[in-house]
This record gives structure tokens, C-alpha cells and sequence, in this order.
């Protein structure tokens, strides 16, 4: 079972599934602080990088970060959204933060995104943010290995970076015999082509 203290704008399962993903991590980037903020402190991170647009928000999610009541939490690096620039690789980046700068942000992390590691991008169910989404997988589809869209009934959209696949015409890499792709007619006798595993 997890514990997590938090005070933010995040569903309960958005809540379970950070909280999930975050103690599998050990370096974390997020736009837009809140209570992501405090629930990947919570995870303990090596490492966790906030960046946000606005020292409001900086200085309120500080303020709650204090109201952890156990001890054993990372104290984040927070910096301005101008200026910042990405130091390090990371195996877990959050999306959040203010719209106009979200599939910003989230273009430039992704070089910093380690293979294996995971974007998340918040409030996917509204169509203009998983817009965003889509878009990223888009870009770098050939970096992809999988999506999750909404898992565990959250509001999050979930990328895996995978290593840099090019296209493979497997219709010539893969030794089996043209008909047996649907291409021409299948030879007298043969049947159909088996899967041997």
C-alpha cells in the first residue's frame, strides 16, 4: 500500500499512478509544481528537478513540501521555466505546468528522457493537452515503444521512450516466402506458412 500526503489539483487514481511510477524512479523531471511535487518527494528520488513558471506556485508547493509529516523525502532542485536548461538524463518527466508551455517543455526533455524511462503528461482527457501528447509521439515515433492512454481510470497520458528503431521491410528481413505474406498464390500443397515459437 502506498501513503502519500499531498495538497494539489490531481485525481486519486492521477495520485496512485505518480505515486506508482515515482517510487520506480530514480531521477525526475517535472513542469509544473504542486502536488506532483510533493508526491514524488515522497518517492525519494536520487534526484527531482521542478521547474514552473511562476515563484507563487514555487514558493506554496515549498510550503506544503514542510507539512510532510515522515521525514524520508527529497527536497527538490526548483528552477524558473526561463532560463532553465535541461543538465542530466532523467528516467520519469511530468507534464504539467501552464499551457502555453507544455508541449514546449516537453520537446526539448525528451532527448533527456533515458530509454526505459517514462513521459507523463497530465490532464489527457481534455483534448487540447492530450493534443500534446500525440503530438509527441508523433514527432518521435521511432523512439516510442509504448502508450498509455488514461491508465487506471487517471487523467494521464503515458510515454515510453524505447531506443531509436529505423523502419524494418520485414517482407525482405525476414526470410519468409513472399506468399506467405498474401502476396501471389500460395503453392500447390503448401497450406498455410506456420509460426514456429
Amino acid at each position: 500500500m502506498i501513503f502519500m500526503e499531498f495538497v494539489g489539483d490531481l485525481s486519486v487514481n492521477d495520485a496512485k499512478v505518480l505515486a506508482r511510477l515515482g517510487a520506480k524512479s530514480t531521477h525526475i523531471l517535472e513542469f509544473g509544481v504542486g502536488g506532483s511535487t510533493q508526491i514524488f518527494a515522497q518517492c525519494n528520488p536520487a534526484r527531482l528537478v521542478s521547474v514552473d513558471t511562476d515563484p507563487m506556485w514555487i514558493a506554496k508547493t515549498s510550503r506544503n513540501l514542510r507539512k510532510i509529516s515522515h521525514e524520508n523525502w527529497t527536497t527538490p532542485f526548483f528552477a524558473p521555466y526561463e532560463g532553465y536548461q535541461h543538465d542530466g538524463a532523467f528516467d520519469l518527466i511530468f507534464i504539467d505546468g501552464v499551457p502555453e508551455k507544455r508541449l514546449e517543455f516537453a520537446m526539448r526533455a525528451w532527448q533527456h528522457l533515458d530509454a526505459g524511462g517514462v513521459m507523463i503528461f497530465h490532464d489527457s482527457r481534455r483534448f487540447e493537452y492530450f493534443r500534446e501528447a500525440a503530438w509527441l509521439v508523433q514527432s518521435f515515433f521511432n523512439e516510442v515503444s509504448r502508450v498509455d492512454i488514461n491508465p487506471e481510470d487517471s487523467n494521464l497520458t503515458i510515454i515510453e521512450k524505447g531506443p531509436i528503431r529505423s523502419y524494418e521491410n520485414w517482407n525482405l528481413t525476414e526470410g519468409k516466402p513472399m506468399w506467405a505474406y498474401g502476396s501471389g498464390e500460395i503453392p500447390k500443397g503448401a497450406g498455410l506458412w506456420k509460426l514456429e515459437s
